[in-house]
């Protein structure tokens, strides 16, 4: 599998690459004029001067009343490209951590970390109904280890302090990361199934970023294993049936997509018939082909089993 680009927000040409630590606070800018970015930083900002391109700018670095804390924050502004750039939506309202390699934009940073949740402080102006969005994923090589997805619809007019909840593939378990992609947008960019929307954002939409931090850790589960775990049938057409032996504190299954995506929460119930076992039906009906992997967890979401299976049409 692909790293999906721009933390799966962007389909193109562009390719996964390690920029230099970025800043998260905001204090360090490249740069000047039109083509300033926080350090570390890549938007649409890179593609702004004429000849090639007359775009406008689009990210910029905010002061005085703007800024959380310190001296300076990131302000993004969708804005509507005058010269379109192939593999990016417009309009457009972007940043992401990446570095540009000759002319060519290479977005994601070294990361062993594995974090619960981002925190970070904004504010918001939606223009029309917009939506700002924020994306997360984490991988070891291909895999995906863990992603994350923030919406906001609603104008915030002061800093208000916001959480990403990294929600980790246990087919992954034992996996440390070694890269992270992580990406802001003023304007939606995204349809209700994940994909992209590359032409439904809109332009003045202005997103303020500030002061974004890493917390927790989500620790290694070093065998989760499917021990007691029997589903069946697999492959699965429109549904399967997950059996959990002698495990009273299972709870619920949570189903994720080869993108580490969670497509299906199904709670367990106690049998019936007197049997030490709980069950559950996993509705695969609207799952498209492919192969998914299922943790089996407690009602504080802690994953006691994992495992896989696959789907077929």
């Amino acid at each position: 599998m692909k790293k999906p680009l721009l933390t799966f927000l962007i389909s193109g040409a562009m390719t996964i690459g390690f920029a230099q630590s970025p800043t998260f606070d905001f204090e360090n800018w490249t740069g000047t004029g039109a083509n300033i970015e926080p350090t570390g930083w890549l938007s649409e900002n890179a593609v702004v001067l004429p000849p090639l391109y007359n775009n406008p700018q689009s990210v910029f670095q905010a002061t005085g009343a703007d800024v959380h804390s310190g001296t300076y924050a990131m302000k993004i502004l969708s804005v509507l490209m005058t010269s379109p750039v192939a593999g990016l939506p417009n309009p457009i309202g972007l940043a992401a951590p990446g570095q540009l390699a000759g002319f060519a934009p290479k977005f994601g940073y070294p990361n062993s970390l594995r974090p619960n949740t981002m925190t970070f402080w904004c504010k918001y102006t939606p223009a029309a109904g917009d939506t700002a969005e924020c994306g997360i994923t984490m991988w070891k090589g291909t895999d995906t280890i863990a992603t994350g997805i923030w919406k906001l619809s609603s104008a915030i007019g002061t800093y208000t302090q916001q959480t990403v909840t990294l929600v980790y593939n246990p087919a992954f378990s034992t996996e440390q990361p070694d890269s992270m992609g992580l990406t802001f947008s003023s304007t939606r960019l995204l349809n209700p199934n994940y994909t992209l929307c590359s032409n439904c954002g809109t332009a003045g939409s202005i997103l303020w970023i500030d002061d974004i931090a890493f917390n927790g850790w989500n620790g290694i589960n070093e065998n989760p294993g499917a021990e007691g775990v029997t589903l069946f049938p697999n492959p699965a057409k429109d549904q399967a049936t997950i059996y959990v032996d002698a495990l009273n504190e299972a709870f619920s299954v949570i189903t994720f997509d080869a993108l580490g995506r969670v497509v299906s929460s199904t709670p367990l119930a106690s049998s019936t018939n007197g049997m030490n076992r709980k069950n559950g039906v996993i509705n695969t009906s609207g799952m498209s082909a492919g192969l998914y992997s299922y943790s089996v967890n407690d009602k504080n979401g802690k994953p006691l089993r994992s495992g896989k299976f696959s789907v077929v049409k």
